[in-house]
């Protein structure tokens, strides 16, 4: 194992494991771990550790923080918060079962000034996590239906006379279901530039932010468009 000694403060010095790579960005498609940002348990730790890498201490701390905020914008009963505020030997387990999820890394080691023993350091597996949080809802029994409904209410308010409403489907489904191809082709092509703007964000924008470069994409493909043009009949 390599180090590198990246802070010293007042009182510590942070030696960080040189072999642990923080990815820029995870697009994160398994559902298991999607819910985990959605358990209000491991939220407040992965959201803590977007400041950087930091000891249970620091975490517990930033941690009952960030629930007091929730707290408060929820209006939530004193007493009530009272309760989900976490100790550190919580703090700690949580911790250890995001860092099994491979979703937290221990980075590195705090040394305390005048003290033998160290604290360890933990982060995030990724500067940003996007949460591809789509529902595929064209793939159940009524997809096809419902999209050639939406075809149906197009030639209604454009007075489209021939649309070949198979063709529609098919051309359509083929579009949802590379949409989020995109991203990964934008991140392959042009990953420092993309992976720059996409962490200016965080994970709670991943929903929108997806979404749109899915919806971009699409108007923007020219073969898409030709594709689409043969289904409305001359």
């Amino acid at each position: 194992m390599t180090t590198k000694l990246v802070k010293v403060s007042m009182g510590y010095q942070d030696i960080m494991n040189d072999e642990i790579k923080q990815k820029d960005v995870w697009v994160i498609e398994d559902k298991e771990l999607i819910k985990v940002f959605s358990d209000m348990a491991y939220f407040p730790v992965i959201s803590a550790l977007k400041e950087g890498p930091m000891t249970v201490k620091q975490i517990t701390k930033q941690y009952n923080e960030i629930v007091k905020k929730r707290a408060i914008k929820m209006d939530i009963p004193k007493d009530a918060f009272e309760k989900m505020k976490r100790s550190e030997k919580t703090i700690y387990r949580y911790i250890k079962e995001l860092t099994d999820l491979e979703l937290v890394v221990l980075s590195g080691q705090r040394l305390v000034i005048g003290k033998t023993a160290t604290e360890n350091l933990y982060s995030r597996a990724a500067k940003v996590f996007l949460l591809n949080i789509e529902d595929r809802w064209w793939e159940e029994s009524d997809g096809e239906t419902i999209i050639q409904r939406s075809a149906r209410i197009i030639q209604a308010v454009e007075g489209v006379q021939k649309l070949d409403l198979n063709c529609f489907s098919k051309r359509m489904i083929e579009l949802l279901n590379s949409g989020n191809n995109y991203l990964y082709e934008a991140l392959n092509k042009k990953y420092d530039e993309v992976s720059k703007i996409l962490t200016e964000g965080g994970f709670e924008e991943s929903k929108k932010l997806l979404s749109i470069i899915n919806i971009a994409s699409m108007l923007y493909s020219e073969q898409s468009k030709k594709n689409l043009g043969e289904c409305f009949e001359e």
